[in-house]
């Protein structure tokens, strides 16, 4: 399980010494700074401190606070091969209902030495408990307070994905937390989100920044609905037999994965030579199988294995000016080009990656001649170089 953390990861203590600045990740300018000089603790509850701060401004004035001491928390935004955002659904006191909302929960605080868990720690533990699965892939999106004008929670964002069942030791909620989970469609939770039927504030952070991924509108795009022109179509069928070829295409296409298959047959041949050879054999078969991407069938055969659902069915594109929709048993959606981050030809597919959850793929065969070429112009007025990733040109 690998983080992947893409901003500092500058979140407050639990408290700060009096004479503190009340700064977080960026500091306020010296006019601006309020210098604890005071604190009044009225009750400590089980995570949260109610107390009231007199502070010091920089011209000598004074005043005071009424915080609420917090250690912080996560919120994680997991999405599943079926490109579905998990939700959890949860009856709030304060809001007075039952709250659809991603994963998330308050960092652990140990009892005897006052020590605040990681971040990275309590993400894998909450996503567990809270949905009953795992994720192999991490990401830290983004870090926020959730009430600055009150309250000390830093809240830690993360997507997290390549999810899988934790059959077993499976941690659960705590027993105070009873929740629901659901599954929605990555663009149903989006429209949820920008529609105002998700109303929790972390949720709304999570999903808009997952719109910005999707929908392009990290710049200037083009307007209307992707595809909607139809200047390309095609229909398909994929069967298990597809998925694996193309998933042995991703890996052969794979700059690391090709590194380390180096590494390991290179590791195996030295074993060979200095006579090892009970080692050297598992390491250049296993280098062998990634070189040629025939370690990822198991892989895909066992997260696959049980669901025939997902063969044999109708599957469909269609692409214009403006983006791509898609529609497979393997996900569902409209995409403006600019979500992609690369788009690429590979022994026999083309690959639509967003860098969020599993690539899309069609087979090259779905396309006629000149179908093709016109996919390929559209890519190109999109802004794709000739290696599949997308520049600044829009």
């Amino acid at each position: 399980m690998t983080f992947i953390r893409t901003e500092p990861d500058e979140g407050p203590a639990s408290s700060r010494p009096l004479g503190d600045s009340a700064s977080g990740p960026n500091p306020a300018p010296d006019d601006l700074t309020e210098r604890v000089v005071g604190r009044n603790v009225l009750h400590r509850g089980r995570y949260l401190e109610f107390r009231i701060d007199t502070i010091e401004r920089a011209d000598g004035s004074r005043s005071t606070r009424d915080i609420v001491g917090h250690p912080g928390a996560v919120a994680i935004l997991a999405i599943d091969d079926h490109d579905r955002v998990l939700l959890v659904r949860q009856y709030r006191i304060a809001a007075g209902e039952a709250l659809l909302e991603i994963p998330a929960g308050t960092l652990d605080v140990d009892a005897v030495t006052g020590r605040t868990e990681d971040p990275d720690v309590a993400a894998a533990r909450e996503l567990e408990e809270e949905t009953g699965y795992r994720a192999r892939s991490w990401r830290h999106v983004a870090g926020f307070w959730s009430a600055p004008g009150f309250a000390t929670e830093f809240m830690h964002l993360y997507l997290a994905t390549d999810l899988v069942p934790a059959h077993e030791n499976r941690l659960g909620p705590d027993e105070d937390e009873h929740l629901e989970l659901e599954r929605m469609p990555r663009a149903e939770a989006i429209a949820a989100a920008e529609q105002g039927r998700l109303r929790d504030a972390k949720s709304l952070v999570g999903l808009l920044w997952l719109a910005r991924q999707t929908d392009g509108s990290r710049g200037p795009s083009r307007t209307g609905t992707p595809g909607e022109h139809k200047i390309v179509e095609a229909e398909f069928i994929l069967g298990l037999s597809d998925v694996l070829a193309a998933n042995m295409a991703l890996w052969r296409g794979s700059r690391a994965l090709m590194a380390a298959a180096a590494a390991i047959f290179g590791l195996g041949v030295v074993l060979l030579l200095t006579g090892r050879l009970l080692f050297a054999l598992p390491a250049l078969v296993i280098g062998l199988a990634t070189l040629f991407g025939v370690a990822a069938v198991p892989v895909v055969w066992l997260r696959l294995r049980g669901r025939p659902d997902l063969f044999d069915t109708p599957s469909a594109i269609a692409a214009d000016d403006v983006g791509l929709r898609y529609e497979s048993p393997f996900g569902n959606g409209m995409y403006r080009w600019a979500a992609f981050k690369r788009i690429r030809e590979l022994d026999g597919f083309v690959f639509f990656d967003t860098g969020v959850g599993p690539s899309l793929f069609v087979p090259l065969s779905a396309f006629r001649p000149e179908a093709l070429m016109h996919l390929r112009r559209l890519l190109i007025a999109a802004g794709f170089s000739p290696t599949g990733r997308l520049t600044d040109r829009r």
